[in-house]
């Protein structure tokens, strides 16, 4: 009997499949590195696109240069929790006195914090072509 459980459950966990769903990162997200590795001077808006996605405003500046900025905020939040303590539990001594289990002690330490991300970038287009490009980031 003790050679036919695990027999049995090899047998059954080699037909279990586990479903493992992978989201790939979006290629079009905007981050710091991309867009310093990206942008180059008389690049096409095509390429730019291509590259980093839509821009989230288009208009002209007052010189009537097409003016293309984008803008990300991202906020990153992380905790942590740690328990310690210890618990005891009564097994031969504990039931010859009629007890299940004796208590201990535990506590919990818990901590979360968030920070917050933006990145903006100002994009300006002579004849469809990218003549100068600015961007900001900051951490807070």
């Amino acid at each position: 009997m003790k050679i036919l459980i695990p027999i049995f459950l090899i047998l059954f966990l080699s037909h279990c499949e586990k479903e493992v769903n992978y989201a790939p990162e979006n290629p079009n997200k905007l981050t710091l590195g991309k867009v310093q590795q990206t942008l180059k001077k008389g690049m096409s808006q095509g390429e730019i696109v291509l590259a980093l996605g839509s821009p989230n405003m288009v208009t002209t500046d007052g010189e009537g240069l097409e003016t293309w900025v984008y803008d990300k905020l991202s906020t990153e939040v992380s905790s942590s929790s740690k328990k310690k303590g210890f618990n005891l539990l009564g097994g031969a001594v504990g039931s010859k006195l009629g007890v299940g289990a004796t208590a201990g002690s535990s506590s919990n330490n818990s901590s979360s914090s968030s920070t917050q991300k933006t990145l903006t970038v100002v994009l300006k287009f002579v004849e469809k072509k990218l003549e100068t490009f600015e961007y900001n980031a900051s951490s807070f």
